[in-house]
């Protein structure tokens, strides 16, 4: 306005005052041009926007568009234009009043977000208010606007905004905006009106990105309104409902939007706020449409029929517009595997609103077909091209096929090195003049540091804190290193990994490692848990060291098949004195002769494991879709050697679905079931059948199978007797039954069968805040119970029928947090068990409950599948 104000006064002096200011002849020379008033701005500066020559001839229309450049530069508060009769000639005089400067702006009275996003908001919108930058009051009101828009995202719409201009020197001010946010304000009710066709319940699960407050939409921010989004949540996703089941003129209304103080509901830490937004959508949902005639022309690379098939219209039915643009996005994937990437399809629909009658035509324009020129990737300092080279199926001065490029993408999702590869990530970037084109990736590489923590209590592992550190990408090369090192009273685990996916830049992927793990038994963990940890007696402690080497080969685009070989020494050791028959019988049996020195020592396992592996997941963890399948038998013994002999068959299978029905695809469900059976063969090396040791036997629980159940607490149980000995070897006889004296104990088996399924819906919060809802079902049984001599001959073991078999359910919640350090989630699990075991049996005349508990709260780091 000021602009203005000055533009229009030295107008109306032109106008006024003629004969003073523009009186002179044309053909008078220009003696001098003097430019008065500027401090700051340089006379070149000044100079740079004038045509007006020194010398040359004056001419009053380009005074004017000089006055005019000058006014437009923003430089001044004020400027005028003199002409003076000189010596030789006339004089120009430009006299200028330059703006202050702001140097410094405050914002006061922020609450609900920072200067930084104030500044953010600032520069998007071009708003031009900086410090150091000369003071133009006709920018505030667009910065005022800006900030209100702030306030309003931030669910802040009472805000109120004042200016404050303190003036410091007479070149030079202080900016203050001054806010008041006033309360929080949400979406506290959507209604509907004029619609019958749907209901107001189907209407709002519509709506994507606006919801009324609840525990979800307060994390996501989807209760927060905002014009524009509301307009398109109403105007595509609420009117797209309608499209789909026929409604093909269904329109929405201007809503209607009101401030109210609303009920604030009874959930303390999600209630409504007082202040409300009470939004009304009208709507008008016309008559329902069926499909008439439906043509197809310009078809020529593949069978119209076929594409006619895959449209699925057929005349009366109800006209869908979602199966409809589906169905066209289908059919440029279709000619994009052929590299046709011009192909378009352009619809010609007539109604026939008497009917109600829809005819169609569709129209392909097929284009020219593209080959790959150059594949190129960008945003990986580390990795290698050739790493990521290797994963593409599209192949330079190949043609074209988008369906290969959609492999190539999830390929390299899965090798986990990147964050997940969205669509937006890669390009295709055509050169129609050569009919060829550069595919594009750009990637943004995770941390090759993983390390993922846990610890807790359990009553198999006692207390016990771990640690995993990965090293994944190693030298840019895709070669793993990974370290897992878990200490606790009663366990400890250590492993080292080594794994090249494409050795030798072969196909071939190698695999070694390295472990040594630690388990103590005492009579805590020998006692189902009626012994307390405080009191418990150290027993004996197993030890067991090896290696394995495993190679894979992809057999199809998804496929591999993989070969493993492991050996190991297992021994026992720390034996108390007191049951050391006991602790060396369950590995005597494996030893020639049953040698308890040889037991000692220790036994051997020498096992090769086949595998099968399907995959199709579109991330290495966390996917969102696909499945994969693994299968494999491994075999212990027999011709490999080893001391004992053990056949284990093992599948699991993993799917994940969007949701596309109550979140349109933002949520996951993720399912699994895992599977596994032992069996042993031939005969022992001691004599007689063999059986499943007692190390190798099935046990559940755990935050990554059973959550709600310890570690390896999801076992059938049983009565082992052992007979009372002297030091000559002879039974001790009890004086009061006459018969030998005996020990007892109530122990967990393990199994030689076992079954898991899990269920999970991930909700992606916000950032990396990610809520799963989970069901867990398992059960760990024993089938070959004959088999179930896994303490040696001198010990009885009865096994308690009633918890052989029992399934097991343990639902909850898990709140995640991917820690960026770390590269794992942080897993916050609370777990309620619908189903537990709940029995009891007698053991020398005393009778013993045996129950699980309820509930369990526990916390780990690392992805659960």
């Amino acid at each position: 306005m000021q602009t203005l104000s000055v533009f229009s006064t030295a107008l109306i002096m032109v106008l006024l005052f003629p004969s003073m200011i523009w009186g002179q002849s044309p053909n008078d020379r220009i003696e001098d041009i003097l430019i008065v008033g500027n401090r700051r701005v340089q006379e070149s500066t000044i100079f740079y926007y004038i045509q007006t020559q020194k010398n040359g001839s004056y001419e009053k229309a380009q005074v004017l568009r000089d006055f005019k450049s000058l006014l437009n530069t923003n430089f001044f508060e004020d400027l005028t234009v003199r002409i003076r009769k000189g010596e030789t000639g006339i004089i120009v005089i430009f006299e200028v009043k330059e703006r202050p400067l702001i140097r410094a702006i405050e914002y006061n009275g922020l609450k609900s977000f920072k200067e930084s996003d104030i500044l953010e908001k600032f520069r998007d919108m071009q708003v031009g208010l900086t410090v150091d930058s000369p003071y133009d009051p006709a920018k505030l009101p667009k910065a005022i606007t800006t900030l209100r828009a702030l306030c309003d995202e931030n669910g802040r719409p009472l805000a109120r905004i004042e200016t404050l201009v303190e003036e410091i020197t007479s070149s030079s001010i202080k900016l203050a905006f001054e806010l008041e946010e006033g309360p929080k304000v949400r979406i506290g009710k959507i209604g509907f009106k004029g619609n019958t066709v749907l209901d107001s319940k189907q209407l709002k699960a519509s709506l994507e990105l606006n919801k009324e407050r609840g525990p979800i939409t307060l994390f996501k921010g989807q209760d927060k309104y905002i014009k524009d989004k509301l307009e398109y949540d109403v105007q595509v996703n609420l009117l797209e409902s309608y499209r789909s089941i026929g409604y093909i003129n269904a329109r929405a209304g201007e809503p209607e939007i009101e401030i109210v103080e609303g009920p604030q509901g009874l959930l303390l830490g999600f209630r409504k706020t007082k202040q409300q937004y009470y939004i009304t959508v009208p709507i008008e949902e016309g008559e329902i449409f069926h499909y008439g005639t439906f043509e197809l022309e310009g078809a020529k690379s593949f069978d119209p029929e076929a594409i006619r098939k895959g449209f699925s219209i057929e005349s009366g039915a109800v006209v869908n517009y979602s199966a409809l643009k589906k169905s066209n996005e289908d059919l440029k994937k279709l000619y994009s595997t052929r590299g046709f990437l011009d192909m378009d399809v352009i619809p010609s629909m007539t109604s026939d609103t008497d009917k109600n009658i829809l005819d169609i035509r569709m129209t392909i324009v097929e284009g020219k077909q593209y080959i790959v020129d150059k594949i190129e990737f960008s945003g990986n300092t580390r990795t290698r091209d050739r790493v990521m080279r290797r994963e593409m199926f599209i192949e330079e001065q190949q043609p074209f096929n988008g369906q290969l490029l959609e492999v190539s993408i999830t390929r390299l999702n899965q090798l986990g090195f990147f964050e997940k590869i969205e669509e937006e990530d890669y390009e295709v970037v055509k050169k129609p003049d050569e009919s060829s084109a550069d595919v594009i990736v750009d990637v943004k590489e995770r941390s090759i540091q993983s390390i993922g923590f846990s610890g807790g209590v359990s009553g198999y592992s006692g207390t016990f804190i771990g640690i995993n550190y990965q090293t994944n990408n190693f030298r840019g090369g895709g070669q793993t290193i990974g370290l897992q090192l878990s200490s606790g009273t009663r366990s400890s685990n250590y492993y080292v990994r080594y794994t090249d996916p494409y050795f030798r830049d072969s196909k071939i992927t190698l695999s070694l490692s390295l472990f040594n793990t630690r388990l103590r038994y005492d009579t805590f963990t020998a006692s189902f848990g009626m012994i307390n940890p405080d009191q418990a007696v150290s027993l004996y402690t197993m030890k067991t060291t090896g290696f394995d080497v495993g190679v894979s080969y992809p057999w199809r685009r998804w496929t591999r098949l993989g070969f493993k070989y492991t050996l190991s020494n297992i021994s026992i050791g720390d034996i108390n004195s007191s049951i050391e028959n006991l602790a060396l019988r369950q590995l005597t049996g494996f030893t020639p002769g049953g040698d308890p020195a040889e037991a000692r020592r220790g036994i051997l396992r020498s096992e090769i494991r086949p595998s099968y592996t399907h995959n199709t997941k579109n991330a290495y963890f966390a996917a969102t879709e696909g499945a994969s399948f693994f299968a494999s038998i491994a075999l212990a013994g027999g011709p490999l050697g080893g001391s004992y002999n053990l056949v284990r068959p093992w599948i699991e299978y993993q799917k994940f679905i969007p949701d596309k029905l109550l979140s349109g695809g933002r949520h996951t469900m993720a399912f699994r079931v895992r599977a596994q059976h032992l069996w042993p063969y031939g005969q022992l090396r001691s004599g007689g059948a063999q059986t499943v040791p007692f190390f190798e036997r099935i046990f559940l629980g755990g935050e990554w199978d059973m959550r709600g159940f310890d570690i390896r607490s999801v076992s059938p149980l049983a009565i082992t007797r052992n007979a009372i000995k002297d030091a000559a070897g002879n039974p001790i006889i009890n004086p009061t039954t006459g018969l030998p004296s005996f020990t007892s104990n109530i122990v967990p088996v393990g199994g030689d069968t076992s079954i898991v399924g899990t269920l999970e819906y991930r909700v992606p919060i916000a950032g990396p805040l990610t809520l799963n809802g989970f069901a867990d079902i398992g059960t760990s049984a024993i089938l070959r119970k004959r088999k179930l001599t896994i303490f040696g001959p001198d010990t009885a073991v009865e096994l308690l029928d009633d918890t052989n078999g029992v399934f097991r359910v343990s639902t909850g919640v898990e709140i995640q947090f991917m820690m960026p350090m770390v590269n794992q989630p942080f897993r916050f699990i609370m777990a309620y068990n619908p189903v537990v075991m709940k029995t009891n049996t007698v053991m020398q005349g005393r009778r013993f409950d045996l129950k699980e508990k309820r509930s369990n709260v526990r916390f780990t780091v690392g992805y659960s599948f």
